[in-house]
C-alpha cells in the first residue's frame, strides 16, 4: 500500500517537472545512448513493437484477446483484458494537464511521427498495462508449460522493450516513458490484486 501511494506520488512530482520543463537534464544523454545502440535487427524489433502500441492496432489485439478469452470461457480474464483500454485514457488526460512538447529534431534523431504531447507516453502505458495482464492470464488459460512460458516471456519483452523503442525513435524522452511505466503500474496492482482475490475466493469456495 505505502509503496503505491509513494509510486503515485512520485508521478505526480514527475508530472509537475514535465509541465515546467521541455526535459530533464540527463533525458537527452540516455536518448543518445538508446539511439546508438548497433544492433542487427534491433532497429526492425522496435518497429514492430512500436507498430503494436500504435492506436488501432493495440484496439485491435485488446478486442480480439476480450473476444478469444470469453469464447474459450475465461470470463474473468476476458473483462481484466478489456479493462486494459482505461489506463490510455488516464494518459491522455495526463498528457492534456502536463502538455509537455515532444522531443525536437534539433535535440535528437527523430524517425517516426506522432501527435500531441509528450508526458507520459501512451505507449509505454498500453503496452506495459497489456502485456502485464496477459503475464498474469496466460496460466489460466494455456495448460502446456513450455508454451505458457514462452508467452510469459515474450510478455516481459514487450514491456520491457515499449519504453526504449519509443526514445528509439525520438518520439518521447526517458522522462516520459518513465512517467508511462508508473502510471501503468500504479493501474496494475490493484486490478490484478482483486483479479487474483476474486480467483483465490472462488477456488476456495
Amino acid at each position: 500500500m505505502w509503496l503505491w501511494v509513494a509510486a503515485a506520488l512520485f508521478l505526480a512530482v514527475l508530472a509537475l517537472f514535465a509541465a515546467f520543463f521541455d526535459r530533464f537534464p540527463s533525458d537527452e544523454r540516455i536518448a543518445h545512448a538508446i539511439q546508438g545502440i548497433d544492433v542487427p535487427a534491433l532497429g526492425g524489433f522496435l518497429d514492430f513493437v512500436n507498430f503494436l502500441g500504435d492506436r488501432w492496432p493495440s484496439a485491435a489485439l485488446v478486442l480480439l484477446l476480450t473476444v478469444g478469452f470469453a469464447m474459450v470461457r475465461a470470463g474473468s480474464e476476458s473483462v481484466l483484458v478489456f479493462l486494459t483500454f482505461a489506463p490510455r485514457f488516464l494518459g491522455s488526460l495526463l498528457k492534456d494537464l502536463v502538455e509537455r512538447e515532444r522531443p525536437s529534431p534539433e535535440l535528437v534523431e527523430v524517425t517516426s511521427g506522432a501527435s500531441g504531447f509528450s508526458f507520459p507516453s501512451g505507449h509505454t502505458i498500453g503496452a506495459t498495462v497489456l502485456y502485464g495482464v496477459l503475464f498474469f492470464v496466460i496460466p489460466v488459460v494455456v495448460a502446456w508449460r513450455p508454451l505458457r512460458w514462452t508467452l510469459q516471456v515474450g510478455c516481459l519483452l514487450m514491456v520491457v522493450a515499449a519504453g526504449p523503442a519509443r526514445v528509439y525513435v525520438g518520439v518521447h524522452w526517458p522522462s516520459d516513458v518513465l512517467g508511462g511505466y508508473l502510471l501503468a503500474l500504479l493501474f496494475l496492482v490493484p486490478v490484478l490484486a482483486v483479479y487474483r482475490a476474486l480467483r483465490t475466493g472462488s477456488n476456495g469456495g
